[in-house]
């Protein structure tokens, strides 16, 4: 899987996640996994993360970025090794300030086939 196809799948299962009318139609709660992703991203990059929880951790592997969220005045900067969990349900954004790994990782349903 590449970059984008990694990212668009996260954002995806974020947006499964969180969605009020999937939320209101269970009679309970589904069984969940922990996802893992790892994605290299350019000096520059930047991604918005719409639908975030708690369950959402950001590591910086290696490089550094910024993380911000939309109406949150703080500003996180990460640097090799360093981790970040979200704090709001704001959309999260995720700036390379190096060239950097990504690794991400969100409680996620199991998927029913």
């Amino acid at each position: 899987m590449n970059k984008e196809d990694s990212l668009q799948f996260v954002q995806e299962r974020l947006r499964h996640n969180h969605s009020i009318l999937g939320r209101e139609l269970r009679m309970r709660e589904p069984p969940r996994v922990t996802r893992r992703f790892a994605v290299e991203i350019e000096k520059g990059e930047h991604y918005i993360f719409e639908r975030v929880d708690a369950s959402v951790a950001l590591r910086c592997a290696n490089g550094s970025m910024w993380i911000t969220h939309d109406g949150d005045p703080k500003d996180i900067i990460l640097c090799a090794g360093e981790e970040y969990r979200a704090q709001r349900e704001d959309a999260m954004h995720v700036f390379a300030l190096q060239p950097c790994v990504l690794e991400i990782q969100f409680e996620d349903e199991v998927m029913q086939h």
